[in-house]
């Protein structure tokens, strides 16, 4: 890779694209060269933020041949988690220097710091070498010897996460691949011929649960975070070669299939040591040359069976519960399509994605009931079950596909009753839910006690909570105008509500087939300026 830096061998070659124009590595050489000089001076710790991923391109290496100790983040919040005075690296307007003498660096000496939940949903920094990266990168290429050039690889997750800075960067830079810097939104984008998509399983669902084909199906899928559904797996590899990995922020990549009932392979230069509760793994793509992942597997001849995360046993009243186990069972139950089961407050809570069948039952009785009855099933095969309930139509997810346990534990602080999702619409800088204000809501207690309706203030707190976690925002309070109640919603309502983001702001609308409840506009502008002060 710093051969691209230190000779002119690949000036005239295409690195980045977009739907506008090209940018050759001379180009954006030039770009990097500037906005190394400025950083000469700057603080030793930088935080890139994953914005727009040509700022972020230019400012990563600019930060690598600066030599600083470099953060990645896509949540603003966490920058109140480093310990460490940094200069924030943003959208910028870049300047060019020519014929510029990049530095000599020792990879092995610039350390690139990741944030990962790992097992709970505390966030802690994980770091790597610059070398760990380039060399993961390479490898990734040469497994499955993806070395051509006119190859141009596209993404939807964020160059903050390390999967991202691998496969959307490394590899397409070791080898010298295109890389398509506009991320992609929707499956519809994907419209480039010969492409090589990095994604996530979440993502991939969505191509058959929303039936939103690929405009032009890619040569090649990579995905990672989470299982891939052996179901959408196999109408995947129907039209691209599938690549699943499985692998860590701690670790790396440590092993991988390509086709949907194949056990999964370790890399060439992974092994692993097997453990009661966890294994150990050894790698160039660890900074310590090992890390421990808790998962239960079995090996054999290097193909391996992933078996479960032991670092989901939960003790509860001196009883040790498998919250894996729990999921297991309760989605045997025809009323749950998913669910995910933690703890909290010393009990277990349950989030349930509810199945056409039990929404049919919620809507013909009530969410007491439906709730007897998913417990009732679960004490056939525990005692322990969970006690605090919410339901909605999908377990969210992070732009990584991992299971969100910040937003779920956060959906689990918030006093006020939320109503249930029943599905959701997702268009580009729009999102509709269609959703339930059942009876027992705790908004409706005390509020015109003969007469109950849902109240102004609870429908502009939620619409506040849904902008904030599809559009992954921090609306701060206050900041709304033009606020409109044009009709009451009443109890055991369905009704649409519909987000709309533009830069400066997010409108909402709250209407059913007949009616237009209530609307009005969150601004967007200083919407971090708390978490920055």
């Amino acid at each position: 890779m710093l051969e691209i830096f230190t000779t002119t061998k690949f000036d005239d070659e295409i690195a980045l694209i977009d739907d506008n124009r090209t940018y050759t590595f001379s180009n954006i050489k030039k770009q990097i060269a500037y906005q190394t000089e400025k950083l000469k001076d700057k603080n030793k710790n930088v935080v890139i933020l994953g914005e727009d991923n040509y700022s972020f391109i230019i400012h990563f290496f600019a930060s690598v041949f600066s030599g600083k100790n470099i953060y990645l983040i896509t949540d603003r919040a966490r920058l109140n988690d480093i310990d460490a005075d940094f200069e924030v690296l943003d959208k910028t307007t870049f300047g060019s220097i020519e014929n510029y003498d990049f530095p000599n660096i020792d990879v092995n000496n610039i350390f690139i710091n990741f944030f990962t939940s790992g097992s709970t949903s505390k966030p802690k920094i994980i770091t790597h070498s610059l070398y760990n990266i380039i060399f993961e990168g390479k490898d990734l290429g040469d497994e499955f010897d993806l070395d051509d050039e006119n190859m141009t690889v596209m993404s939807t997750t964020t160059l903050c996460h390390r999967y991202g800075l691998v496969t959307h960067l490394m590899f397409p830079i070791t080898h010298k691949l295109k890389i398509y810097i506009k991320s992609i939104a929707y499956p519809d984008n994907v419209d480039i011929e010969n492409s090589v998509l990095v994604t996530t399983p979440s993502f991939l669902s969505s191509v058959f649960k929303y039936n939103i084909p690929f405009k032009v199906p890619p040569k090649y899928i990579f995905s990672a975070g989470s299982k891939l559904d052996g179901t959408i797996f196999e109408k995947l590899e129907k039209n691209s070669k599938v690549i699943e990995i499985y692998g860590s922020s701690e670790t790396g990549d440590i092993a991988h299939k390509t086709h949907y009932s194949d056990n999964f392979r370790l890399f060439n230069c992974v092994d692993i040591k097997v453990n009661e509760d966890n294994i150990e793994v050894i790698s160039d793509y660890i900074y310590n040359k090992s890390a421990i992942v808790n998962d239960k597997i079995e090996i054999n001849n290097n193909q391996i069976i992933i078996k479960k995360r032991t670092d989901r046993m939960f003790k509860i009243c001196e009883k040790r519960i498998s919250a894996d186990e729990l999921e297991e069972k309760l989605k045997q139950h025809e009323f749950a399509e998913d669910c995910y089961i933690t703890k909290y407050e010393d009990k277990l809570v349950c989030l349930c994605a509810l199945s056409k069948t039990g929404q049919d039952y919620l809507l013909d009785n009530n969410v007491a009931s439906l709730t007897k009855n998913l417990k009732q099933h679960l004490l056939k095969y525990s005692e322990i079950i969970p006690q605090k309930w919410k339901f909605i139509d999908e377990i969210p997810k992070t732009d990584m596909g991992k299971i969100n346990k910040n937003f779920i534990m956060h959906l689990f602080n918030i006093n006020l009753s939320l109503p249930v999702i029943l599905s959701r619409t997702v268009e580009e800088n729009i999102i509709i839910y269609k959703i339930l204000f059942y009876k027992n809501c705790n908004f409706f207690k005390g509020h015109f006690p003969e007469f109950e309706i849902v109240p102004g203030v609870a429908q502009i707190y939620l619409a506040k909570e849904f902008a904030n976690a599809h559009f992954q925002l921090n609306l701060g309070q206050g900041q709304w105008k033009r606020i409109k109640f044009s009709n009451i919603i009443e109890p055991d309502s369905i009704v649409y509500l519909k987000l709309e983001k533009t830069e400066k702001h997010v409108s909402y609308e709250y209407y059913s087939d007949t009616k237009k409840y209530a609307s009005g506009v969150f601004l967007c502008e200083n919407i971090f300026e708390e978490i920055l002060k």
